[in-house]
């Protein structure tokens, strides 16, 4: 009886197996079947909804394929079509959330000449949205992210983001690198660092600051010493020489960058050897090419012949907020040898100016 018991619970174990698609082998032991994994996410070759950074208030459908997407449908805000990117997704493990995917999206509504940039989040296993960041509270410019330094990392979304200070313009592009990062507390991401002080952040480090015609930084043309010092957090030692200006070395600073002084106010900052390092708010720095300065400053650039010979580079850009200020780029075997930016009168190669007493 139980032999035969035995038998018609193996067979009808069998039949179930054969019924959901497993097999029974010769000696008894069943195979069940094996469940189909979940097809991973493709980030560039699926639908999204985005508001081009709040550009309009109800997200619109965004078709990307291959990385990139045009949206025409929908309420675009009066635009004729929103150009579409995907910069950088990056993976990791946020507290409460567990796997997810943060996927940076570049949008320019067009015709314009801007961009926004807009940060969600999904969750990893079935690409569902869980949300975004906020978008950030600036007076006008909206800050860019620096699309490779995006990381989940010890818990946290992570990215460098450069916000516009006060002399930034649109055409050279912001200058204030902040370190953002986010965490997810009551269902909604939390944004912390991007009201961080950026002369509290790189005070000692002038060779992190872009050079402009107004200044470099926190420091700017027009400053009385005791200013610039305040300014910088770091002493400029000596006195104003006897003659008309005097160039100042900062203490700890960079080697080869010099301030420009005359009756106690900033008139120049001049950039010699081995500051290599510093550069224009344009990326133009000693060793560039004589085609980069051109190429970079186009129609707001002249060349002319100094005396003592060789030849010159000077940009001066025209709008009234300059100041009538320029930057100067000698020009050595076809690239950048040295530069000085400031007033006109000051920002030269050869014055009179001496070393402090």
């Amino acid at each position: 009886m139980w032999g035969s018991t035995w038998r018609l619970a193996s067979i009808t174990l069998g039949a179930i197996c054969v019924l959901m698609g497993g097999a029974t082998l010769a000696t008894g032991a069943t195979t069940f079947p094996t469940l189909p994994r979940a097809k991973a996410v493709d980030w560039d070759n699926r639908d999204y909804r985005l508001t081009c950074d709040d550009i309009v208030d109800q997200p619109v459908e965004a078709e990307i394929r291959n990385g990139k997407g045009i949206v025409r449908s929908g309420n675009i805000d009066g635009y004729d079509r929103w150009e579409v990117e995907v910069q950088r997704t990056t993976q990791g493990n946020l507290p409460g959330l567990g796997k997810v995917t943060a996927v940076l999206f570049y949008c320019s509504p067009q015709p314009s000449n801007f961009f926004m940039q807009e940060l969600r989040v999904y969750r990893t296993n079935d690409g569902s949205e869980v949300g975004r960041t906020p978008t950030f509270d600036v007076p006008e410019l909206p800050p860019q992210y620096q699309p490779k330094s995006l990381v989940i990392k010890s818990g946290r979304l992570a990215a460098n983001v450069k916000f516009y200070g006060p002399d930034d313009s649109h055409a050279d592009g912001p200058s204030i690198l902040r370190h953002v990062t986010w965490t997810w507390e009551n269902d909604r991401f939390v944004t912390h660092g991007a009201d961080a002080k950026p002369e509290a952040q790189d005070r000692s480090d002038l060779s992190r600051q872009p050079i402009t015609v107004n200044g470099m930084g926190p420091l700017k043309v027009g400053m009385s010493r005791n200013e610039a010092v305040k300014a910088i957090g770091t002493p400029i030692p000596g006195n104003e020489s006897r003659r008309v200006c005097t160039d100042f070395t900062v203490e700890g600073g960079p080697e080869g960058l010099l301030l420009r002084f005359t009756s106690d106010r900033l008139v120049a900052i001049y950039i010699q050897r081995p500051a290599t390092r510093i550069a224009t708010r344009s990326g133009i720095h000693i060793g560039s090419t004589r085609d980069d300065v051109l190429n970079t400053y186009a129609d707001e650039i002249t060349a002319t012949t100094p005396d003592h010979g060789g030849e010159e580079l000077v940009f001066a850009p025209s709008a009234a907020e300059f100041a009538g200020r320029v930057i100067r780029f000698e020009i050595s075997e076809g690239a950048v040898e040295t530069f000085i930016a400031g007033e006109p009168d000051w920002a030269v190669f050869a014055p009179s100016c001496g070393v402090p007493e």
